[in-house]
């Protein structure tokens, strides 16, 4: 009750306009409170962009710069700006390779924790649910300012947050040698709860209410949203979540602390070797990027006082920031790996007519899952029943047995405690990449990892949604701007026997009810443990 008084309180000196400010106040901004393009952050004012339907703000500094002595160290203040900062453009993205582009740009500018507000153009007699969104791209690249958000909060009557955080060793490298500012490997983790508190003391602002807050990523902003989940310190900052792509009881989502720190003297040694550096830590930011999907593993790292345990332990316990879970995963998850790996053996080879064939079906499922079990799922999963098509069987076999059992998981755990629901993203025909260079394989892609975005963002790396597509973004919007508002869905939720999955498709019945446990095959995955 203190936290909502004091921020009802804020919000009334607000609409006054008698904030006080450290320094002068820019008389201009003063004499004009009824400018749209302008809001009022507790570092200082901001001015943003205005449309017919949205006010949006990009590149506000939610953090100090992370560069120099600031290197790997926890967050700290942003410093207070006077005047009118300008919020017109996206500040710079965390240093990344930018190799692959629809993950992400190219930078190597460590002054990067900014993050965007995006606002509905009208006004509300209430204030609005908040959606912070964390990015994806495998804790090594992406940025918050790619992922659009005019309709989301145009369509959900919401304000949408999209952040920045350290990424790739800047954000998750543990190492003995940086044990002394405390425990490493967790400052992108870290600068995004920095983001949740300015949400916190922000929201209103821009007409948000920061007790209305949901907390969404896709993959690696998924697995960093579960870790929030189980985080003491993140405790009171959200009141919902919203999990794409990232069931936190797979094991994929952390880092042991037993493990990293030696991890971490590993990946040094090869960046001074790569490098011919003689000091690791002086490493320019573009030496210490590795390319999206390669290179050491960066996650979470649980068993330290930040994380002390896992979502596993976490669920199983109940020792974790109990909030209502919207949960899925995309149909056929792996279809865009499998692309991958169809392209990397064009490369390999030298031919462009290469594909996925039998050997490399086997070869990978032994790769994946040990040879004992690969002929068992083989068995399972036989080419025969995808239209002979390796590439297909071998994508059914990665997202039932990497993504899908551990969703039903996932929504067993948590449904012993807070109230889940759970989807299966499943539309058929979807929207390509724009860039004429991503060609389409000779299979199928569906409702790959990632698809789903631009259903809730404008993103300029995919092709426009057709009229079918847009009617599915229309009520996917409608679906996690409820959730948000209300923390349920129109659906059953999931029980600790059932998970009351619901399909999300634009094809013939549209959304409807599936058996995703029959559907992706969780007691045959579960019999293999």
């Amino acid at each position: 009750m203190l936290k909502r008084t004091a921020h009802a309180a804020i919000a009334i000196v607000l609409a006054a306009g008698t904030v006080a400010t450290a320094g002068a106040v820019d008389t201009a901004v003063a004499a004009d409170r009824g400018d749209a393009s302008l809001a009022w952050t507790r570092k200082g004012d901001v001015r943003g962009t205005v449309t017919d339907t949205v006010r949006t703000f990009q590149g506000i500094p939610y953090d100090a710069s992370p560069t120099g002595k600031r290197r790997w160290a926890p967050p700290a203040p942003a410093k207070r700006w006077h005047g009118v900062r300008d919020a017109t453009e996206p500040g710079a993205a965390c240093p990344q390779t930018g190799l692959i582009p629809p993950v992400g740009p190219r930078s190597d500018d460590e002054d990067c924790l900014f993050l965007n507000v995006t606002t509905p153009r009208a006004a509300s007699t209430r204030p609005r649910p908040v959606m912070v969104y964390l990015h994806g791209g495998d804790h090594t690249d992406g940025e918050g300012a790619m992922y659009g958000a005019q309709r989301l909060a145009s369509q959900g009557d919401v304000i949408v947050v999209t952040v920045n955080y350290r990424l790739a060793a800047l954000g998750y490298l543990a190492h003995p040698d940086l044990e002394k500012r405390g425990e490493s490997g967790n400052y992108g983790f870290l600068d995004q709860q920095a983001a949740l508190r300015w949400v916190q003391r922000n929201a209103t602002a821009f007409g948000g209410d920061p007790d209305d807050v949901t907390l969404f990523g896709q993959s690696a902003g998924g697995y960093s949203t579960c870790a929030h989940l189980v985080a003491p310190s993140s405790a009171g900052l959200f009141d919902r979540v919203i999990l794409q792509s990232a069931p936190c009881t797979a094991t994929m989502g952390h880092r042991d602390r037993k493990d990293a720190p030696a991890e971490g003297v590993t990946t040094a040694a090869e960046i001074e070797r790569e490098h011919s550096l003689d000091d690791w830590r002086t490493a320019s930011p573009g030496q210490l990027m590795n390319p999206f999907g390669m290179g050491p593993q960066y996650t979470p790292v649980y068993g330290g006082k930040l994380l002390p345990r896992t979502p596993q332990e976490a669920f199983a316990t109940g020792q974790f920031n109990k909030v209502p879970v919207l949960q899925g995963i995309n149909r056929y998850e792996e279809r865009g790996r499998v692309y991958g790996l169809e392209l990397a053996k064009k490369a390999a080879t030298g031919d462009p007519d290469a594909q996925i064939d039998q050997a490399d079906y086997h070869a990978r499922l032994e790769e994946e899952f040990g040879k004992v079990q690969a002929s068992v799922i083989a068995a399972r999963y036989p080419i025969s029943a995808y239209d002979n098509s390796p590439a297909l069987a071998l994508a059914a076999a990665l997202t039932d047995g990497n993504w899908a059992q551990y969703s039903v998981d996932n929504g067993r755990a948590l449904s012993g405690h807070v109230p889940t629901y759970t989807y299966d993203f499943a539309d058929s025909e979807v929207p390509w990449y724009s860039d004429a260079n991503y060609q389409k394989p000779d299979f199928e892609v569906g409702a790959a990892h990632t698809i789903e975005l631009p259903y809730l963002f404008e993103l300029d790396a995919y092709e426009s949604l057709t009229p079918a597509q847009q009617g599915l973004s229309n009520a996917m919007i409608r679906i996690w701007t409820d959730f948000a508002r209300t923390g349920e869905a129109d659906w059953k939720p999931t029980t600790t026997a059932e998970p009351n999955a619901q399909s999300l498709t634009s094809g013939p019945g549209g959304i409807h009810p599936v058996d995703f446990a029959e559907d992706h095959r969780y007691g045959f995955w579960k019999s293999l443990r």
